[in-house]
Order: structure tokens, then C-alpha cells, then sequence
């Protein structure tokens, strides 16, 4: 039987009530949780406490939270998510462009954090996965999907490129990082178009259908994106982000 551990949480946050209490309320949840004021706190501390989620917050002194994250995303498995008060599209692109997973706009509801924190771990658990290895050694072999993170292109196996905006590259990026595994619209439309706005699935689908008609146009192949009726999408072929 397999024994179910939370994750482990960082939080790198400078408003020390906010920070308190955030730490309170993982602790009563049942998480192991530890908190910093700045990046140089964080990067002592995490020598000696390794964790699972890291939690940032943009404004911080010295070290910004962008700089942070991109620092951070070259651990593996390890998960991100940006916590911040700034709203702007540009933020959101900004923080998932550094290596955030999930951005999240303050105040916060505590239990839609831990919703979040579950559900991202849950997607890091897929990593590690023998089916990874297998897509390593199509990926070597040229038989792999390559989406980019420094071009923003999705490469076919056959090497066509295909540019993409940056909503397109988050939608990439979310699916082809669950290898295969069907994620609900309603987390996509979340993270992508936005929980505020109140058309944000409709907004995706019209996004999706774009994507893949320039995609037909330019790689002269479909995208290998099924759609589960009245779920969500899945990609469906061997996958790397780059």
C-alpha cells in the first residue's frame, strides 16, 4: 500500500502577517511548510530543507521573484507557483515564461491554494514515470514532438516548425507536461484565459481551433490533441519541452 506524504512548501513572501499566516494554515492542513522574507534566506534554508512546491511572490527585496523562479526551474520535479498582487497580462507571461507552473493573483483563498498545490503535484508525480524514458529515447531518436521554450515553436518529428503565441505555448506546455494525461478545461481556461474572465472555456476553444488550423496549415499534419467530450484535452504523442 503506498503511503500517501504532503508536499513539502517553501514560501519566499515579505509581508511577514501574510507569511504567518499562510505557514498557520498549511501547518493546521496537515504540510510541512517553511517561510523566508527574501531569495538569500530561501537559498540558505533550502540547503539543509528541501521541498516540493516553492511559493514566490514578485516584490521582494534584493532578488526579485522572477529571478527566483528562473533559477529554480532547473530542478527537477520541483514545483512553482508564483504568488503575486500584480495583475497584468504581461506578470502572467512574465511568471510562466520564468518557469512558474501556476500564477496566482493576491489575496488568495487558502483553499484554493491548496487545491492548486495538490494538483500540481499530482502532474510532477506523473514525471517520474518509466513512460518518460521511453519518450527520452524517441526523443533522441528524432520520433518526438519538441516544443520550445526559448523560441516558442512546437517542432513536428519531421522537423516543421510551427511559431506560437504565448497562450499557445502555455497550452502546449500544460499538456505535453502531463505526458498524455487528460487535463479539465476548466483548469486550462483558468490558468490561460483567466478565472475572472466568465466566457474563459469558449475563449479556449476558439483558441484551441486556431491553433490547430494553423497547424494543419504550416505542418501539414493535425496536432495529436484529443478532446474528451465535456472534460478536457490530452496530447496524445510522445512529447519533450525543451
Amino acid at each position: 500500500m503506498t503511503v500517501y506524504t504532503p508536499p513539502r512548501i517553501a514560501i519566499i513572501e515579505d509581508d511577514h502577517d501574510l507569511l504567518q499566516s499562510t505557514l498557520e494554515y498549511l501547518h493546521i492542513a496537515g504540510y510541512i511548510a517553511w517561510g523566508v522574507g527574501n531569495g538569500d534566506a530561501f537559498y540558505k534554508q533550502l540547503l539543509i530543507n528541501p521541498v516540493d512546491v516553492v511559493m514566490i511572490d514578485i516584490g521582494l527585496p534584493g532578488e526579485d521573484g522572477f529571478s527566483i523562479a528562473r533559477h529554480l526551474r532547473s530542478i527537477p520535479h520541483l514545483a512553482i507557483i508564483i504568488v503575486s498582487a500584480r495583475d497584468t497580462l504581461e506578470d502572467r507571461l512574465a511568471g510562466l515564461n520564468a518557469g512558474a507552473d501556476r500564477y496566482l493573483v493576491k489575496p488568495v483563498n487558502l483553499d484554493e491554494l491548496i487545491a492548486n498545490i495538490n494538483a500540481m503535484v499530482r502532474r510532477k508525480d506523473m514525471v517520474v514515470d518509466p513512460a518518460i524514458e521511453a519518450t527520452l529515447i524517441q526523443f533522441e531518436d528524432g520520433l518526438c514532438w519538441r516544443l520550445s521554450g526559448q523560441h516558442w515553436t512546437l517542432t513536428s518529428p519531421s522537423g516543421a516548425v510551427l511559431p506560437l503565441t504565448a497562450r499557445e505555448y502555455r497550452l502546449l506546455q500544460m499538456l505535453i507536461a502531463v505526458q498524455g494525461q487528460t487535463i479539465s478545461k476548466f483548469d486550462i481556461a483558468d490558468d490561460i484565459i483567466g478565472r475572472r474572465i466568465i466566457n474563459r472555456n469558449e475563449r479556449l476553444d476558439v483558441l484551441l481551433a486556431r491553433l490547430r488550423k494553423k497547424a494543419n496549415a504550416t505542418l501539414n499534419e493535425p496536432l495529436p490533441i484529443k478532446t474528451a467530450h465535456m472534460h478536457g484535452y490530452a496530447f496524445t504523442a510522445p512529447a519533450i519541452i525543451q
